[in-house]
């Protein structure tokens, strides 16, 4: 038996298929507004939790998987394919490094391999799947280590968020540009650098704007295979925009919606659009 695991930001919480071949489960990270803690669990109440952070001033906390989070997914028999958020944005692909070596020093033989998605959200959810893929086809454990390593290369990410609250809080991005970006009623819209950090691109006054600037950026940078994935933090008449426009953009592509989990629809905050593609 498989085992494909991931922390919560990859924004899946099922994945079908795999009966007798492989199971999947997630991980969450949990976040504290004030004295409430918020697991990012199948039970997080996503929509109480934006509201307690938008009435609290002060800086909420997250907190990433522990190794010891990391080991007991990793316990159990068979090969495991653990996917984390951005390395350049959380200490998860840390934890589950850690995890994978305190195991293989009393079991040298165990296969871990552990993929840094340089991403969140959809693009993290489309490696999951590709894992998933190449599993049912067959594939040994090292040729998948290898094509998702690659696969992590070529996907891309691309948001658009109408508040930048959060990660000017957590020092993800400057204040000023923070401000600029998602201030007065405009879109702030951003990419994924290779590197997995998060780079602004522009600005967009109204979802229209928002839209074509969002097509605009993924023309540039190209597809990297026949699907796209879109998440959306509470926004679904925006993302079904999106997705006509992308549709009408690119011939013979799937765009799939997909709802925030917690982690993402913290740092997303209401509205926000995350495209893996």
């Amino acid at each position: 038996m498989w085992h494909i695991v991931g922390d919560t930001s990859c924004d899946l919480f099922t994945l079908d298929g795999g009966e007798g071949v492989f199971d999947f489960a997630t991980i969450p990270f949990t976040i504290r507004i004030g004295s409430k803690e918020y697991i990012d669990d199948e039970n997080m109440p996503v929509e109480e939790m934006l509201t307690a952070n938008e009435n609290h001033a002060e800086l909420a906390q997250t907190a990433c998987p522990s190794p010891e989070d990391w080991r007991e997914k990793f316990e159990a028999p068979g090969p495991v394919l653990a996917f984390t958020i951005s390395s350049a944005l959380s200490g998860s692909y840390n934890s589950a490094c850690t995890a994978r070596t305190m195991l293989q020093e009393e079991d040298p033989s165990k296969q871990i391999a552990i993929i840094d998605s340089k991403a969140t959200g959809p693009e993290h959810a489309m490696l999951i799947l590709k894992a998933r893929e190449l599993i049912l086809a067959g594939d040994p454990f090292d040729e998948i280590e290898k094509a998702l390593e690659l696969e992590a290369e070529k996907i891309h990410t691309t948001f658009a968020l109408a508040s930048y609250r959060n990660l000017i809080k957590a020092g993800r991005v400057s204040r000023l540009i923070g401000f600029i970006a998602g201030h007065l009623g405009f879109w702030g819209i951003g990419i994924g650098s290779d590197a997995g950090e998060i780079a602004i691109r522009g600005k967009a006054r109204g979802d229209k704007a928002m839209i074509r600037f969002m097509v605009d950026e993924i023309k540039k940078v190209g597809l990297a295979g026949e699907e796209i994935r879109i998440s959306h933090c509470q926004n679904p008449k925006a993302a079904g925009m999106l997705k006509e426009a992308l549709e009408a953009a690119f011939t013979n592509i799937r765009v799939i919606l997909m709802e925030t989990r917690g982690l993402d629809s913290f740092y997303a905050e209401r509205h926000g659009l995350i495209v893996g593609f």
